[in-house]
């Protein structure tokens, strides 16, 4: 019994002098230190600016425990330590100036240190967002003509101009009359086009396509060469 209260008495020496040697974390004399001064690039409204330091202070376990127009006290509670500061703030800078710092040692610095970090990550600007221009319109194709070696008949031209299409296997989707609308269905892509015609000549009007790929002059091989063999055959459909 003597000696299992002897063991205790030891072990609860040991303790005791562990703890004696234990160093207790100093408070930090801010009564001389410079406050901490965050200078903007730009005029702020103050309203940003606030919250800013409301953003920063909650991210950083911060906590507020007052507040006057342009002044918050804050505090925070860490580890046993409890540090307090002074921010003030307007439209061209933030201040911040220690009040106590109880317990903190080395680390008032560095909690510091990130509550001005985290404010001036806030006030950073977000990089314009630049938005490119539309690309300009597709240019599209000038009108094609097919001149007659003689004048014609409107009703021969129009027959010369449904044999020329037929030959090319272009389809005629609508007659207007004085103009034909037509259709070309190739393996390369699809065209459309509006055919006009008077005595002399006809004219050849580009609407619209598919799976045809248009330079910014309006030119394409195979659109090109399509209205080459249509013109050749209209021409040749119009002759005595």
């Amino acid at each position: 019994m003597f000696g299992r209260l002897a063991r205790v008495v030891v072990v609860v020496g040991v303790l005791s002098s562990l703890g004696a040697c234990k160093k207790a974390v100093p408070d930090v004399d801010l009564t001389d230190a410079a406050p901490r001064v965050l200078l903007l690039t730009e005029q702020r409204d103050p309203t940003e600016v606030r919250t800013a330091i409301i953003n920063a202070m909650e991210s950083r376990g911060w906590k507020a425990e007052a507040e006057n127009p342009g002044d918050i006290v804050a505090r925070l509670s860490h580890k046993g330590a409890t540090v307090r500061v002074d921010l003030t703030w307007g439209p061209d800078r933030v201040t911040i100036k220690g009040l106590t710092a109880e317990g903190a040692g080395k680390g008032y610095e560095k909690w510091v240190g990130n509550l001005e970090a985290s404010i001036r990550d806030g006030l950073k600007k977000p990089e314009p967002v630049v938005v490119a221009p539309p690309p300009p319109p597709a240019a599209t194709p000038a009108p094609t003509m097919a001149v007659f070696e003689a004048k014609q008949q409107p009703d021969a031209v129009k027959v010369a101009l449904q044999r020329a299409l037929s030959q090319h296997s272009w389809v005629i989707e609508k007659d207007e009359g004085g103009a034909l609308i037509a259709r070309l269905n190739h393996r390369k892509g699809l065209v459309r086009v509006r055919i006009s015609w008077e005595q002399t000549q006809a004219t050849i009007t580009y609407v619209e396509s598919q799976d045809l790929d248009f330079d910014a002059g309006g030119r394409s091989p195979e659109y090109e060469k399509w209205m080459r063999n249509l013109v050749d055959s209209i021409r040749s459909n119009t002759r005595g």
